[in-house]
């Protein structure tokens, strides 16, 4: 019943299922974890988490991460997601990767989410000492860095973090806009301009991170860089 109701997830059929499954083996964490899939992807967040609480309740090391991964991607709820990851830290004996990405990476995005820009540092170092093989390290994040180091006006630091996701991967165009961006902070108007561009050219290819259920963290978007060269005419 548990494999067809999976199958099927998101019908009445799967719906109807696990609520059974749910009712004759409450103490089951797997059916409450799979039963909140459907109901979180169509956005039904209020039934969907209670199922997933009762999940993380239940199995905390096994479901955890999930859960602070929905509650970080999909409902941009940074103090939650904190709370959920914090726990699985605390109680894992290796790091995590909560739905592949490393669980001090996620906790860094948290903490720059809600502008605690000494806590996401700090994360971000625990992230980088606990990837033994640099290789691993996604290069966007030394962009999501750089952006935070431009909040905080240390622009010289914001540009080489920018510079060193493009040497890594020079087809991530969020690297190039942020990029602009700072520079046209400069009223470098001419390398905002180039940066613009090529920013544009990449997302226009796809080269940018984006999911097609919701936005990503500081996801940018074509009208948006349009709308930035169209003030630098």
């Amino acid at each position: 019943l548990f494999n067809r109701a999976g199958n099927f997830q998101g019908s009445y059929y799967s719906d109807y299922t696990f609520d059974y499954l749910l009712k004759k083996y409450p103490k089951n964490s797997k059916f409450w974890w799979e039963s909140s899939v459907a109901y979180n992807k169509r956005g039904e967040h209020e039934i969907g988490m209670k199922r997933l609480k009762n999940a993380s309740h239940l199995d905390p090391l096994s479901h955890l991460g999930y859960s602070g991964w929905i509650k970080l991607d999909k409902l941009k709820d940074y103090e939650n997601a904190l709370k959920d990851f914090h726990q699985l830290d605390k109680i894992s004996k290796t790091t995590e990767y909560p739905w592949g990405d490393n669980i001090y990476y996620r906790m860094a995005i948290c903490y720059q989410g809600l502008e605690k820009y000494d806590s996401a540092m700090l994360y971000y170092n625990k992230y980088f000492d606990s990837e033994k093989d640099k290789k691993n390290i996604i290069p966007i994040t030394y962009t999501y860095l750089g952006k935070m180091k431009a909040d905080l006006n240390l622009n010289k630091e914001a540009l080489e973090l920018y510079n060193k996701t493009i040497s890594i991967d020079s087809n991530t165009a969020e690297a190039y806009f942020y990029k602009a961006e700072t520079f046209n902070k400069l009223n470098m108007k001419d390398s905002a301009k180039f940066n613009y561009i090529k920013s544009l050219d990449l997302t226009n290819k796809s080269y940018k991170k984006a999911d097609p259920y919701n936005e990503v963290f500081l996801e940018i978007y074509s009208s948006q860089i349009e709308d930035k060269l169209n003030e630098l005419k």
